[in-house]
């Protein structure tokens, strides 16, 4: 039964939301509802006060239980771009200035230490010190980000958005399993460290057995940082199949848009151009290139040539000029 009313679930909400969200929430639930029970007595009381319980207080431990479920995988499911930020190290201004600072330096001196192979895909470029994230997720996502612009000039920011629906179908599906991958273990690295810290809290508030307090707190950050170590494989597979977006299908977004690189131009200046364009409006035409520098502006149109058109500047010069020598002539009388 269970496993068609999953299966049911999948054909709704999609086999991605099911695998990203839904799994996640539903273990950190049920883990929660052991801890609740243990912190009140032991399992087997537990279940004896289940068994021997009336329907009413079932069916509201089921509602509630079901509730709680379905709130947590719906702020779960909206807040996954929030929680890929914050893992990655986009954080307010005040934990850019301290922990942000420290995770910086750390990271500095460690892609300083590693050898240009094993860092290409786990750091942005030496030469990029300042893209430097506090974080071994936001740095192996920033590589992703820096290749387009590194080796196209492509701004990823500006031409992700063009260039995602015109993947081929096959390709998406890989995209979207490296993505939900992603996500899945980070909303659990996210829900094992909540276990372990409101969990340990309560079950030091109700003065349970040590053994289980310590098992509840360093249990949760042992799940939270496997998890987290998982994350970390997925964000190089996921970084890796962006690179490949790049790499294979750049050439159908121009194709798209009605403005292939020429033969002889450089593809580099071309995709600059373009993105110059969407994100400042500036036409591609009045971007100079390498060696073909920017038109000089048009000259104001005139009605004759060689005329002159007086302007609001000069008609009002000629009567501050007529003032004062009418003034002068009146002085004199």
């Amino acid at each position: 039964m269970f496993s068609t009313t999953l299966g049911e679930l999948a054909v709704v909400a999609g086999r991605r939301s099911v695998r990203g969200v839904f799994l996640p929430s539903l273990v950190f639930c049920c883990l929660a509802a052991v801890v609740l029970a243990a912190g009140r007595g032991s399992a087997h009381g537990a279940l004896h006060a289940w068994r021997h319980g009336s329907w009413e207080s079932k069916v509201l431990v089921a509602a509630g239980f079901a509730l709680a479920l379905v709130c947590l995988t719906a702020a779960l499911g909206s807040a996954q771009t929030s929680l890929l930020r914050l893992a990655a190290g986009h954080w307010g201004p005040l934990g850019r200035r301290t922990l942000g600072r420290m995770g910086r330096g750390h990271h500095r001196r460690v892609m300083g230490r590693a050898d240009e192979a094993s860092a290409h895909d786990r750091y942005p470029p030496r030469t990029r010190t300042g893209d430097v994230m506090p974080t071994r997720l936001g740095n192996t996502i920033k590589a992703a980000e820096l290749y387009p612009r590194l080796r196209y000039g492509i701004d990823s920011a500006l031409v992700w958005p063009r260039l995602h629906p015109l993947l081929p179908e096959p390709f998406l599906l890989v995209l979207g399993a490296a993505r939900t991958g992603l996500t899945a273990l980070l909303c659990s690295a996210f829900l094992s460290a909540v276990l372990a810290v409101g969990g340990a809290g309560y079950l030091w508030a109700v003065h349970a057995p040590t053994p289980l307090f310590l098992l509840c707190l360093w249990g949760g950050w042992l799940a939270a940082w496997v998890c987290y170590r998982g994350a970390l494989l997925r964000a190089a597979t996921y970084g890796q199949h962006l690179r490949v977006a790049f790499d294979l299908y750049r050439g159908h977004l121009l194709e798209a848009l009605g403005c292939p690189a020429g033969d002889g131009e450089d593809e580099r200046a071309h995709w600059q151009r373009l993105c110059l364009f969407w994100h400042r409006g500036v036409l591609p035409h009045h971007v100079a290139t390498p060696g073909h520098p920017a038109p000089a502006p048009a000259p104001d149109p005139s009605p004759e040539e060689g005329g002159f058109t007086p302007s609001l500047s000069h008609l009002a010069a000629a009567v501050l000029t007529a003032a004062g020598i009418a003034g002068a002539l009146t002085g004199g009388v």
